[in-house]
């Protein structure tokens, strides 16, 4: 065992992709290691160096006070192994025997769909939707709105706010869709968290940011909570807690606490969809913040999303306008632009071909004084002139560099996986009856129980504002 060593406390590492670029590279290459984890979240790591013993003790040398001291305050526990790698795993069992958490299954991966479901071309404006069905899903739904309410009824509505039928729901509620949005969160918030370089921290949170995009790509509306409706989840070490709080516009509040206290985010999401003859624009705003153990305070904007061809021509689905990463607390701004090289009319005329992919990004971190934030649109606006201290570019499919230098792929970071907290509280909008029907495949009853709950949902909100009159 001269040649093998174990890390004790390492979080920092996260993933096995990260480790081995960051870590297990040049002189240390030949380390083969082992992770141990509890709910993704690493337990222990064993790392072999066959090749060379002497190995265990320069990477002893090197990482055992700091690790990556120019950027992280965190130190590892390093020491040579001693014991079997059998009995390791059996310590790591009983981890799990005494925290036995129900992990929660999806029949859909979200992630999975930019793969499976689109095409990233230079030739269109957008990511090409290629599914069939779900197509004729959302067919289904704006011919049903053009029947109800008319063609020029819909244009500019939100979708959010109307009715409609069971059938064309996705089986998850809103909450859990923005739940299983941050799933990446621990990776890039736990990184930040050990930061001591403001700039550093400000890229990983920025990483985070972007990381949410490939996951939101559904085209199928998920259901709308109600008053009171609540959602909580563990994904690695991050407890997150999300609770259904204004119907118009709907609005959820949502708080967040990694182990250890290690970093919290807290805020409100705002949500609206509006339709136009062939377009459906969405936008996520309200206000979502991150703070760590030094009271430093972030924020992040997410884009806007347009999704085109609804009615006729080719579906499309992509970011627009901009996106932020905020640092409150030293005033400076990850500043981004979706789609940068995007064909407006005038050069549709001469060329159907995008200099970039419709994924890319470009930006720049730049001092917050220069950044104009609206809070209410995702239309950010930056000075003429604005200096840029770090440029940023890549794809919101594929990875996010700095200066070139690349801090997230997204083959290297597969998402934590969600687990129920011990205990499901009767407001979870995983025990509606309409959705609990609609999963067993009981259509009509699904939409019996989801005009109950509307019903419902009508009679509280006008009792309400009966109530705020009378004040």
């Amino acid at each position: 065992m001269e040649n093998t060593i174990i890390i004790k406390n390492p979080l920092i590492f996260m993933n096995l992709p990260y480790m081995k670029k960051r870590v297990l590279k040049d002189d240390f290459k030949s380390g083969e290691p082992k992770i141990f984890s509890n709910h993704d979240v690493p337990v222990s790591i064993i790392i072999t160096f066959n090749d060379n013993p002497k190995l265990c003790d320069d990477f002893i040398s090197k990482y055992n006070d700091s690790f990556f001291e120019d950027d992280f305050t965190y130190k590892l526990q390093i020491e040579k192994f001693t014991s079997t790698i059998e009995k390791e795993e059996e310590k790591i069992k009983k981890i799990l025997e005494e925290e036995n958490l129900t992990p929660i299954k999806y029949e859909t991966q979200y992630e999975k769909l930019v793969e499976t479901d689109y095409e990233n071309s230079l030739y269109a404006n957008g990511l090409i939707y290629k599914n069939e069905e779900g197509k004729q899903v959302m067919y289904t739904g704006i011919k049903w709105l053009i029947k109800k309410f008319g063609a020029n009824l819909i244009q500019g509505r939100s979708v959010l706010s109307i009715s409609l039928p069971v059938i064309l729901f996705d089986k998850r509620t809103l909450h859990e869709c923005l739940a299983y949005e941050i799933r990446a969160a621990p990776y890039f918030l736990t990184h930040a968290a050990y930061c001591t370089d403001i700039f550093e921290r400000l890229k990983w949170i920025t990483c985070f940011l972007i990381s949410t995009c490939p996951i939101d790509v559904i085209q199928i509306k998920p259901f709308n909570p109600i008053i009171g409706e609540t959602f909580q989840v563990r994904m690695g070490n991050l407890n997150f807690y999300i609770e259904h709080t204004v119907n118009h516009p709907i609005t959820a509040n949502f708080y967040g606490i990694a182990d250890n206290n290690l970093y919290k985010i807290y805020g409100y999401m705002i949500t609206d969809a509006s339709t136009g003859p062939t377009t459906i624009s969405a936008a996520k705003l309200g206000r979502f913040f991150i703070q760590f153990q030094d009271y430093s305070k972030y924020e992040i904007r997410l884009p806007g999303v347009l999704v085109q061809g609804t009615t006729m021509g080719e579906r499309l689905f992509n970011y627009v306008d901009k996106c932020l990463a905020i640092d409150h607390t030293n005033g400076y701004c990850s500043y981004i632009t979706m789609n940068p090289d995007a064909l407006g009319f005038f050069k549709s005329i001469f060329s159907n071909k995008q200099i970039t992919p419709p994924d890319t990004f470009r930006g720049m971190i730049v001092k917050l004084k220069d950044v104009t934030v609206k809070y209410d649109k995702c239309t950010h606006e930056i000075k003429e002139g604005a200096t840029p201290l770090i440029n940023i570019e890549g794809g919101w499919t594929r990875e996010c560099c700095f200066d070139g230098d690349e801090y997230w792929n997204v083959e290297d970071y597969p998402l934590f996986e969600e687990f129920d907290v011990g205990y499901v509280l009767p407001s979870d909008g995983r025990k509606r009856s309409d959705r609990c029907e609609f999963i067993k495949g009981n259509i009509e009853k699904a939409q019996e129980e989801k005009e109950k709950l509307e019903n419902i949902q009508r009679k509280d909100r006008k009792l309400r504002a009966e109530y705020m009159k009378k004040k």
